[in-house]
């Protein structure tokens, strides 16, 4: 320890100096009455201060790493490009199949959610590819697409979907010819 560190006290002992209290005299004035970071540069006082920050860190790192490595795994690492910037609803007119919301379905790929996919008409997607040619940042929307609606016919085999979900999905005609008969088999048999 050094000279700073300690002080004699009047009956001779020495004491450790207050160095990690908040109104430590050795830091500059700033305006009067505060001293300069006198509330940050002393963490002393504060053990939980460095903890909770790794801890926020750790978590923040943790949430992205599972957004992207989601898509990778699911093999549609393209999604991370979108910015959902919805130019690709400009094909809403042009759609073949009548699809107003080809964002959701980019999205709902992007985190492997077969309901909402299922609910935004991805199942009757004809992979013709009028919505790419809107997109700004030139994903290959079909094959994103065609990947997620294999993912979700794997999904439903294995009741991974509400039965619900699938049943209003036919009855309203939200399945393409190619899925139709996988789709009537597995509602006969589930």
């Amino acid at each position: 320890m050094s000279d700073e560190d300690t002080k004699t006290t009047k009956s001779g002992k020495k004491e450790e100096a207050t160095r990690h209290m908040r109104e430590d005299p050795r830091s500059p004035v700033l305006l009067p009455g505060i001293r300069r970071l006198q509330f940050f540069a002393n963490l002393a006082d504060r053990p939980l201060t460095l903890n909770l920050n790794r801890a926020v860190m750790f978590g923040i790192a943790a949430s992205l790493a599972v957004d992207v490595v989601k898509p990778v795994i699911n093999g549609v690492p393209q999604t991370l490009y979108c910015y959902e910037c919805r130019a690709c609803y400009g094909t809403q007119d042009k759609c073949p199949v009548g699809i107003a919301f080809q964002a959701e379905l980019t999205v709902a790929s992007r985190v492997a959610d077969y309901e909402r996919f299922i609910k935004a008409g991805g199942l009757k997607c004809i992979r013709c590819g009028n919505c790419a040619s809107y997109c700004v940042v030139n994903l290959n929307l079909p094959r994103i697409y065609s990947r997620m609606q294999m993912m979700t016919i794997d999904a439903m085999k294995r009741g991974a979907i509400p039965r619900r979900v699938i049943e209003k999905a036919f009855r309203e005609g939200a399945i393409n010819r190619l899925f139709i008969n996988e789709v009537a088999q597995w509602l006969e048999t589930a």
